[in-house]
């Protein structure tokens, strides 16, 4: 933590990893944040929310500490990706409670404790969930559609299928080709 000014993110990007927790991503525009240290925000209620550190990234790979100016992926246990949104100011927690916003929102005296996260949370790289499975699945089915219009239409009969009827098929059409092209030829010549 930096002794010199009070930590500051501003979240650019919010998502859930399942099992792992929220990542949000940013740039640090004040101070550093170091893994397994406490922060927090105020939520859209105007409430404080406190929030522990288990993984940072920066450029790609897991650091201990992001400083003022990095971009960095931060891994936050103890929130959900609900409670943040694009724009959120992540700073340090306050020596003081927070004051409420209105007099009619009541604030708890100071920020929640959150619990220490497990052993086996620490270290693991921070990455999206994969959507690849989404696109295979959409080709699939793509792929389906079109056989059975092939098929409800007659144009596509895997019983009737026979190499060499095929090559003969093609072998007919292409000598049709040529005799219609020909005699289009001797017909203009005609002319």
């Amino acid at each position: 933590m930096d002794k010199k000014g009070g930590f500051r993110f501003i979240v650019e990007e919010v998502f859930t990893i399942p099992g792992r927790g929220v990542v949000v991503t940013g740039k640090v525009e004040e101070g550093s944040v170091s893994v397994g240290q406490e922060i927090g925000f105020l939520g859209t209620d105007g409430k404080w929310i406190s929030a522990l550190v288990i993984g940072i990234e920066v450029s790609r790979r897991l650091v201990e500490e992001a400083e003022a100016g990095q971009r960095a992926s931060i891994l936050l246990e103890g929130v959900r990706k609900n409670q943040i949104t694009l724009g959120t100011a992540l700073m340090e927690v306050p020596a003081a409670p927070v004051p409420p916003p209105s007099p009619a929102a009541p604030q708890p005296a100071y920020p929640p404790v959150v619990a220490v996260p497990s052993e086996p949370s620490l270290g693991k790289a921070i990455h999206p969930p994969s959507s690849m499975w989404r696109t295979v699945l959409f080709i699939v089915i793509g792929i389906l559609i079109i056989l059975a219009i092939l098929y409800f239409q007659d144009k596509w009969d895997p019983s009737k299928w026979d190499p060499r009827k095929m090559r003969k098929s093609f072998q007919l059409s292409a000598i049709s080709n040529q005799q219609s092209a020909i005699g289009g030829i001797q017909s203009v010549k005609k002319l």
